[in-house]
């Protein structure tokens, strides 16, 4: 009996350790954030130009499929490489590859450090996984912005989606893994097209001293490129959904799968051009954001 309360308390000391480890890191990181808020913010800014200038690509280049100006529709790896053929490509992805090194840094300082105060119940630990997942996305698209820039051609690699979906598919409980990451997919797009219907993201920005016509016309702006973001989060969760059903992974889907697909529908032409103008707004409303979207590095604790 007294063995047993020997290891108890040793248990109970050696989590009462870890935690305040935890705590003890976590401060660290918190103050090592504030000290460096001002360089952390303006890169978080340049971060949502960046994005806004690779996803105004997306939507441009959809949009003259949808018009029948030739050309296809593509992702926003696709986005970089035609940025890369422009003069000054090279220079201009250098900008695009350190400006979403930034986006991806403030998506950690949400996820981990919690500037928000999203906190630690259900929603708010689902809200912080989602910038977590955010963060490591970009932070791959921005080391594939600094190759493309430095090489000047792409680095080779095949079907990202696809390989992906392989991967976790070959996991024990693959189907029913990639069927959670559909179900997350389809959760998100709920989120986008809620949030754009109500026009939720205006508790982020700051828009003080702005006409009130061009506030309306950015808040338009915002409710557009959201809700397009969401209508693509909803088609490529359903993709996933469905490869995980039939444990195929050559079923899923990215954004530019997504696109020719709607392009495929009937009347594809005008459901097409209605997502690529959204994408189009989706692309401005980042660099907007990247101006008038409060950014609190320095409230992380």
């Amino acid at each position: 009996m007294a063995d047993l309360k020997n290891v108890n308390s040793r248990v109970s000391r050696g989590a009462e350790q870890v935690k305040a480890g935890l705590q003890d890191t976590r401060e660290a990181a918190g103050n090592a954030a504030q000290q460096a808020a001002p360089g952390l913010e303006t890169l978080a800014r340049v971060g949502y130009a960046s994005k806004g200038v690779v996803y105004f690509t997306v939507g441009f280049l959809a949009l003259s499929v949808a018009l029948g100006r030739g050309g296809r529709t593509t992702d926003t790896r696709g986005a970089l490489l035609k940025l890369q053929d422009l003069p000054g490509g090279s220079a201009l992805l250098a900008v695009v590859a350190v400006g979403l090194v930034g986006y991806a840094l403030w998506q950690l300082i949400r996820a981990v450090l919690d500037p928000e105060r999203q906190g630690t119940a259900a929603k708010g630990i689902a809200k912080r996984l989602g910038y977590l997942l955010s963060g490591g996305v970009n932070l791959t698209l921005a080391v594939f912005t600094a190759r493309l820039a430095a090489s000047g051609s792409a680095p080779q690699g095949g079907d990202s989606q696809a390989q992906a979906a392989g991967t976790v598919l070959n996991l024990p409980g693959g189907q029913l893994l990639l069927g959670l990451v559909g179900l997350g997919l389809l959760a998100l797009a709920g989120s986008q097209l809620f949030t754009a219907y109500g026009a939720k993201f205006m508790k982020r920005m700051n828009f003080a001293g702005v006409n009130g016509r061009v506030k309306d016309l950015l808040v338009k702006t915002g409710q557009l490129g959201i809700g397009s973001r969401g209508v693509l989060m909803l088609i490529i969760g359903g993709f996933a959904l469905l490869a995980a059903w039939n444990r195929k992974a050559s079923e899923t889907v990215g954004i530019s799968q997504a696109l020719t697909w709607l392009n495929s529908q009937p009347s594809g032409n005008l459901l097409l051009g209605l997502v690529a103008v959204g994408t189009l707004c989706y692309g401005v409303w980042c660099v907007v954001q990247a101006r008038y979207r409060r950014i609190r590095i320095q409230d992380a604790a």
